[in-house]
């Protein structure tokens, strides 16, 4: 994809004479005129994730180590931030954008891709049954790849979103930098969610050297604490898409051709910080080491 010379000052954005937005009206912005779709289904997945945390309460029952119900609860929280975030692209895109074939398509399969996932996840810590690396029967092989492929399409959606952000210069545009980090931040999310995601699909479990695991964990998040574990990498490459967003709300009062190539360096930065994660994991290290166990 051909990225936009941090130097291209926008039209509007140069010649406005009104002065620039700043960090919390943007971001109000954003969530006042977030897709609706989106945004209840993110409640939604919200809303699940407390029913769950109640069950992991009066549920005694472990799978991995773990309580049953503390993997789907995960899924659900980062699922629902995911919409949410999702929501406040869309409403950068054009209005004409979202109501076109393509849009429609984008948001309506970003709500289904999302629903199978966390459905099928919840339902399997219900039977206190591997939702992950689950291969007893030729269903659960199946079902296991169709959530792989459920997953790549659905880090795909933000990336189409943001890129109709990115193009629309309407002139109730938000703030160019801003626009930007939603479609820097998109395509390192892809990167972190399929490439380090498809890492560990392909192997037993999501430790690269060795599925046995004996090895001390983060309480509930369960990351090891001393060994590799592919998830930290994973986790820090889908919430790029949080981040660098973030970094463009920053920047909204910084002049656009600086701004530019700060929001460039820091998904840069992001991005080499996921495959260095993934290089200490294949070390057989983990950047918690320093944590006490």
């Amino acid at each position: 994809m051909m990225m936009p010379e941090p130097q291209e000052q926008p039209a509007k954005e140069a010649s406005s004479g009104a002065p620039a937005a700043s960090p919390v009206d943007t971001l109000l912005r954003l969530c006042l005129d977030a897709d609706r779709r989106l945004l209840v289904f993110g409640l939604v997945v919200f809303g699940m994730a407390a029913f769950c945390t109640v069950l992991a309460a009066t549920d005694s029952r472990v799978l991995d180590g773990a309580n049953v119900w503390f993997k789907p609860i995960k899924f659900q929280l980062s699922l629902g931030i995911f919409l949410l975030t999702l929501a406040a692209i869309a409403a950068a895109a054009s209005g004409a954008f979202i109501r076109s074939p393509i849009g429609r398509i984008t948001v309506w399969t970003a709500i289904a891709t999302s629903g199978f996932e966390i459905v099928w996840i919840t339902y399997r810590a219900a039977t206190a049954e591997r939702s992950h690396y689950a291969d007893n029967s030729s269903f659960e092989t199946l079902m296991y790849s169709l959530m792989g492929v459920a997953a790549v399409v659905l880090a795909m959606t933000p990336v189409a979103l943001a890129i109709a952000a990115f193009r629309n210069t309407s002139q109730d545009a938000i703030p160019r930098i801003v626009s930007l980090g939603m479609l820097l931040g998109s395509l390192v999310a892809f990167f972190g969610g399929a490439f380090v995601g498809g890492m560990m699909s392909e192997q037993p479990s999501h430790y690269p050297i060795d599925a046995e695991d004996r090895s001390s964990r983060l309480p509930f998040i369960g990351w090891s604490l001393t060994r590799d574990d592919l998830r930290i990498a994973h986790f820090v490459g889908l919430h790029a898409l949080q981040g660098l967003i973030a970094v463009g709300l920053l920047l909204v009062r910084v002049p656009y051709n600086k701004a530019a190539y700060i929001q460039y360096f820091a998904a840069t930065v992001w991005l080499a910080l996921i495959v260095a994660l993934v290089v200490l994991a294949g070390f057989g290290r983990s950047p918690m080491a320093w944590l006490p166990t």
